[in-house]
Formats: C-alpha cells, structure tokens, sequence
C-alpha cells in the first residue's frame, strides 16, 4: 500500500511539475532562512549552559545620579559585601588591566586578559578540561588557558604544570585549561590570572580605593537569600564607605543571565529580529504551501471522486497528499541544510562574528537542531497536506466527477485573506528596509562636528621593546611628516573619535557646588587642528605655553553647559574634597560627535599631552591633501618597519573607523534586506500559483472575450486585478504598523531621521512592481492561448 502511495505521489509531483518546483524552491529557501536564524538564536541561548546555578549568579550595577549606569564598583566593596553578608556564598572580581604578554618557546604572544579572585570558580564553576577548580587561582603566579588558547601553544597535551614567561620577567606556572567555551557566551577569555598578581602593580594599588570604580563583581547569592534585602545592604555600604556617595543614586543586583543583553543593548534587537524574521517567513512559507496545495486541489477533484468511488477512505485520501507533501518537505530540509552549512551559516558569520564570535555546527553537539529540524518538517508536512485536502474530501461525488468546485466557493475570502497576509509582512519587511537603510546612510554621512575626510589615523600603541629607540625614531618620523609638503597637519593622542576611552572623572564647581561627570582624554596641540574641531571661546593648546605641570585642559561646550557657565574666565576643573588647584581651562572646543550617533555627545574635557611623548599616546593622526595619501601611508609603514614592537603597525581612515562603529547596524540592515527579498520572492511565487490556477479554472471564459474581441491587455488586467487590489491592502495594514515599530526603535538613537511618506510609497512601489511583473508572466501566457484550445477545454 505505501509502495503504491509512493508511486502515485511522485507521478502527480512530476506531473504538477511546475508547482512542485515552485514549492521546493520556496520550501529550501525558507527552511534554510529559519534554520540559520533560530540557529543564532539557540547558539546565543546555549552559550552559557555549562555555568551552573545561574539564577543565583548575579553581578552589581552602579546607577549614577546624572542618569548614567555601568556595570563597574569600587574595588574594596566586594571585601566588605563578604564580610558583612553571610547570604553570599562567593564573589569575584572580574576586569581587565591589559593584555599582558607571554612567552613559550621563545615565541610571544598576546592574548585578552581577565584577572579574578581564586573564588572565581566558585561563584561561575566552570568545567576545567585539566587542573582543579579549588587551587586554579589560589596561587600567586599561575594562570588559567582557554582550551582554544592550550591548543594553539601545546595541542591536545596536558600543559598543566608548565611555565610560561610574562611580561619579560614573570614565570607563570599553568594550572588550568577550562573547557571549550562558545564564542557566544558572555566570557570572552583568553587567559586568566589572579588579581593578587597585580599586588606589585603601583598603579593598580593606588586604583583599589572607594574612589574609582574600574572593576565588575559578580556574587553567588544563597538559595534563600532575599535579593531585595540584600540590595539595600549594598546601598548601605556605599553610603557608608565611597569617597562621595551623593553621585551614586543606586547599585542594583542584576541577574547574570541578562549581562550580553544588558552590555551589549543591540545584542537584544537582533535576537528578538532573529526570532519574529524567523516565524513571519515560517509564516509565509506555510501560507505560500497552503495557496498553492489549494491551487492544484481544484483540479485534482475528479481524482479524488474516483478514488472515493473505487473505496478509497477520507484518510487514504489525506495519507496520499501528506506523502507527496512529505516528499518535497523531505528533499526541502535536505537542500536548506546544505545552503544553511555552505551558505547561510558563513554569511551570517561574516556579518556578525567580528563582534559576537564565529559559530560553527556540530552534527554531535547540536543535535537539538537536528531534532528541530525534523520537527519542522513534520509540522509543515502535517500542516499543508492536511487543512487544503479537508476542504475537497467532502465534495460530493456527483459534483467532484464532473470537476464543479462551486462548494469551494466560500473559502475564496479566507484564502485571500492568507494572500493579504503574505504582502504585509512583505511589505513590512521592505518598510523596515528602507528607514533602516536611510538611517544608516544618515549616520555615515551626517556633519559630527569634525572633518573626517583625508585624515590617516595610525595606531601607535604596539608595546615597543625598546622604548628609548622607538621615542627617539618616531619624533624623526614626526619632523619628517611636518616637513612634507602633502601633510597639512599631525597629531598624536590617546584616543579619536569612534575610540574613546570610556574614561570618567567627576569634577565640580565650588561656587554652585555642581558636580559633573565628565569624559576624559589626552591630546596635543595639533588634535583640534588636524580634525577641524572648532573652537568656541578661549584658546587651543599650545606646545610652549602648555606643560603636562601647566594643568592646561579644554573642555567641550556639553561640559560647559552642564556647569551653567557663560564664560570659563576664572574657571577650573576641581575634585571635591582635593585641596590642589584643579586645572586650568584654557578653551572650549565646539561638541563634536566623538562616539556613534546612538548617543548625545557627553561633557568631554582634553588634557594636555606633548606630541612626542610616544608612551602615552594611542593614535598618530594626519591630514593629508587629498590624492596623496598613499605616499604618506607608504612613509608610515616605512618608519615603523624599522621600530622593534610586539604588535604589527596598522593605520586606517578616520572616515573608515567612523563607519565602522555601525558594522553591527549594517549587519541587521543585510539581514533585514535578505528577509525582504525572501519574503516578497515567497509571495510572489504563491501569487504565480494562485493566478496559475485561476487562469485554468477561468480558461473557457478567457476564450469566449477573446472571441468576442477581448485584447490581451485586457486579459491580464482581468486576471491580476483582484490580486493587485490584495497586495495594496496589505500595503494599507503594513504601514501604520511599519511607522510605528520603526518610529519606536528611532526614538533609542540620539540622533534620527524623520520617517518621510516616501518611504512607504516606495516600499509599495516595489511591492507592487515585483507582483505586477509575476502577474502578467503568467497572464499574458494566459492570455494568448488559442481561444479554439480555450472553449474546447473540459
């Protein structure tokens, strides 16, 4: 019976092969849409699943009374929670105090850097491949791999107990090698070392006050601990032990399973976009399936007369369909497989792996997917082989032999109804893509307060091993640069726009008694000059009167604004509760847009730093006339090959690191435009079914207006009118909603367009010449048949 089943099922699939192409075309190409999206999904997900106890995991959120928030605390406040909290199992600090290098087998190597309290294991558990978890950090100069990190330096042996050198002088003993860690999870490590390493470290000592925050804590709660209560303890402990409590409106405990989301804002966008693109082209390929199932049931009812005659049962009828439905779902998840591993799942990397990692597929560890999978197909195959055969097995015998399907008739309004749903998220779709598209082009092009363009901006922050040698080339190279004719200007600093420290002092007036937290950086006298940054009052640094012991800053006009000056005569920069004189603001530069549009621009102070200190700068930038700037760069890369470093020299266009704040926002743009294309290209070709069969259904009555003078115009317009009229109203519900979703997510930029009607008009446009166009393919073809062929049809 099954045999037969089979045979008879790919006889009517090849019969109907036109159909069946359409079905398996938009089946791969959706399926395969889904599998990648909901992919990401379940990778970002999973990411975290080897940490136990998570619910009881949380990390501590300073809220500033300005309104800014980060997720950093004072140093000493994890000691105090400790000894004053017995509902805390463990806590941990957990920050960064840059890269350290390493040595094994005379080569170096730099890896990112964490440093945390031997609790560590702890409060996140882990799972060490080698080593234990109880000792891993307990000793002063060990250090923790990644496995990625073991393998590049030792393969698959067991480095536990061998000895690395750091920072030249350091013999670090290993005592670990964590697990493999998914690149989507929140720890991005490369080795980990304990803080009490940085015990020798003056500077780190001098930061561990109740004065700076520079260092997250996460804390293990006990399982019956009242967080709310706990949470007041810490607020307490703050009003009690930080330098100036009054800038501090609150610390909150936030759960550890929302820290991606919570440091990575976008990170939530794109999820949640994965997980709605992934069910509204679910959507549309189960609506394309069912439209065009629907379309060859009309002219398969004489068959499914007979068999009902010959004895054939309601659920032979249904298993028959399911089969051939099964069929194309089967070779449809075979072939969206292969496009999601060779295609879509490379492409999806490349767009976002820069700044969530590069994931891969595992036929062992991702069986999930699999299983996933074939759930899908199921569902789909249950779903479209069954819902259009109910609405056919109950036609009379008498009406399905001679091929009437009037009884079919009142579902017309409900199958339309499922085309209008098609072209709105079509359309939505398309809407989206547009105010997206024309936000991004309005970041990149947008005036920022500085002139981006010819600017080279070189990094010079590359750990030179001799630091004397190098000071001594680089101010040739400087004098060598000034001194050419091509070169209008040369700066060196600590940071340029699109890189800023996330640096903050509080300073505050005395006469208001007004505290402001500003942003910081250094600079020389020829940064405001090489990027056109203008001045609004006073004067820019100058390298004769200005000394690092002058104190000299300018402040931009944010910072002026929020102190409520006027006039910065008289004016300086001061510490509450620091008995020095503060700094001397010599001048107030214009705002300029020194991180992405995203936010405002903050109150920003520069400090004065001589051009020739290479140590304490980050950036030599240049302007350039225009046409010449691979000579410079080719002088550059000349100079520094010459320079001993452990890290290679590399320079880029400022305008080029300006774009590249928004390659995350670029990312969801392609993604949204993919998901268009797919979602109107799936309507359409259920639209080519649907006219398809109307067309024969219509045949005889297309003969007799031909017959009776009808044009082949008005052929098509006969045939595409109807369904023209249903991807306009699905163009009338996608806009407001369209307007509304996008109105909402421009409202989180500090800067944004303005959504203009164009932009709808457009996208329907689109929408409508793409339908057009698949319309009249089929009804000019329709339309110019043999009206002789036409009336002798049965």
């Amino acid at each position: 019976m099954l045999k037969n089943h089979l045979k008879l099922s790919i006889r009517n699939l090849w019969k109907n092969r036109l159909l069946s192409s359409l079905n398996l075309l938009g089946l791969s190409i959706g399926i395969g849409s889904v599998l990648t999206l909901l992919f990401s999904v379940y990778a970002y997900y999973v990411a975290d699943a080897n940490i136990p106890n998570q619910e009881n995991i949380v990390y501590l959120k300073t809220h500033l009374t300005d309104g800014n928030s980060y997720n950093e605390v004072t140093y000493p406040l994890l000691d105090k929670i400790l000894s004053t909290s017995p509902e805390i199992k463990a806590g941990t600090h957990m920050h960064g105090w840059g890269n350290i290098w390493l040595e094994s087998d005379n080569k170096e190597f730099q890896k990112t850097t964490t440093y945390a309290d031997p609790e560590f294991f702890e409060v996140f558990g882990l799972p060490l491949k080698y080593g234990n978890q109880s000792d891993a950090l307990k000793e002063k100069y060990s250090i923790v791999l990644t496995d990625k990190v073991s393998k590049q330096l030792f393969g698959e042996e067991n480095p536990v107990g061998k000895n690395l050198i750091a920072a030249d002088t350091l013999n670090l003993t290993i005592t670990g090698v964590l697990e493999p860690i998914s690149p989507y999870s929140s720890f991005r490590l490369g080795v980990l070392l304990p803080n009490t390493i940085l015990e020798d470290n003056p500077i780190f000592i001098r930061q561990t006050n109740w004065d700076n925050s520079f260092s997250p804590i996460f804390l293990k709660l006990d399982e019956k601990a009242d967080a709310l209560q706990f949470e007041k303890k810490v607020n307490q402990l703050v009003v009690e032990n930080y330098a100036d409590p009054r800038t501090i409106s609150r610390i909150e405990l936030m759960p550890y399973k929302e820290m991606r989301m919570d440091t990575v804002p976008v990170a939530k966008i794109i999820i949640n976009g994965n997980i709605a693109a992934a069910f509204f082209v679910l959507l549309i390929v189960l609506v394309n399936l069912l439209n065009l199932n629907t379309s060859t049931m009309f002219r398969r009812t004489k068959d499914i007369a007979v068999r009902k005659i010959l004895g054939g049962t309601k659920k032979g009828v249904i298993v028959q369909f399911c089969l051939e439905n099964g069929i194309l779902v089967l070779l449809s998840v075979l072939i969206s497989g292969g496009l999601f591993l060779g295609i879509l799942l490379p492409k999806m990397n490349a767009v976002f792996g820069a700044d969530f990692g590069e994931i891969s597929f595992s036929f062992v560890d991702d069986y999930p997917v699999i299983i996933g999978a074939v759930v899908l197909g199921l569902v789909v195959t249950l779903i479209v082989g069954i819902l259009p055969t109910l609405r056919f097995i109950s036609l009379p015998i008498s009406k399905g032999i001679k091929g009437k399907i009037d009884a079919a008739k009142g579902n017309f309004l409900f199958r339309n109804s499922f085309v209008i749903l098609q072209f709105t998220i079509a359309i939505l779709f398309i809407c989206v893509a547009i105010i997206l598209n024309s936000q991004i082009g309005f970041m990149k092009s947008a005036d920022l307060g500085f002139d981006r363009e010819n600017v080279i901006a070189a990094n010079i922050d590359l750990d030179y091993k001799n630091i004397d040698a190098a000071n001594s080339s680089f101010n040739a190279l400087l004098d060598e640069l000034k001194a050419n004719p091509f070169v209008e200007s040369v700066s060196t600093s600590q940071a340029v726009p699109s890189d800023y420290y996330f640096n903050y002092s509080t300073f505050y007036d005395p006469n208001t008694d007004v505290d402001v937290r500003i942003r910081r950086s250094y600079v020389d006298d020829g940064y405001l000059k090489t990027l056109k940054i203008p001045m609004a009052m006073g004067r820019d640094f100058d390298n004769i009167l200005d000394t690092e012991e002058s104190k000299s800053v300018i402040i931009n006009r944010s910072a002026m604004r929020a102190f409520g000056w006027s006039s910065i005569e008289g004016k300086r920069l001061e510490y509450r509760g620091d008995d020095s004189d503060g700094f001397a603001i010599v001048g107030v530069m214009e705002d300029f847009n020194y991180q992405d549009l995203q936010n405002s621009v903050e109150p920003l102070v520069h400090y004065y730093n001589n051009e020739k200190d290479l140590a304490h700068h980050r950036y030599l930038s240049v302007r350039v006339m225009e046409g010449n700037e691979k000579e410079i760069q080719n002088l550059m890369n000349t100079a520094f090959s010459k320079i001993s470093s452990r890290k290679s020299f590399s320079q880029e266009f400022i305008s080029e690191k300006v774009s590249g704040q928004y390659r995350l926002i670029d990312g969801m743009l392609k993604t949204v435009n993919v998901v268009a294309m797919m979602t109107i290209f799936i309507s359409c070709l259920g639209m080519f079914g649907l006219i398809s069969f109307m067309a024969k259904r219509r045949i005889k009555e297309i003969g007799i207006r031909k017959v009776l003078g009808a044009g082949v115009l008005k052929i098509v317009v006969l045939l595409s009118k109807d369904y023209i009229l249903l991807v306009g109203i699905g163009a009338l519900i996608a806009f407001p909603i369209a307007w509304f979703v996008m109105n909402a997510w421009l409202g989180s930029f500090a800067y944004s367009i303005a959504i203009q009607w164009w932009m709808f008009v457009l996208a329907g446009l689109i929408a409508f010449l793409i339908t057009a166009f698949t319309l009249g393919i089929q009804a000019v073809k329709s339309a110019m048949v043999n009206p002789v062929k036409s009336l002798r049809t049965e």
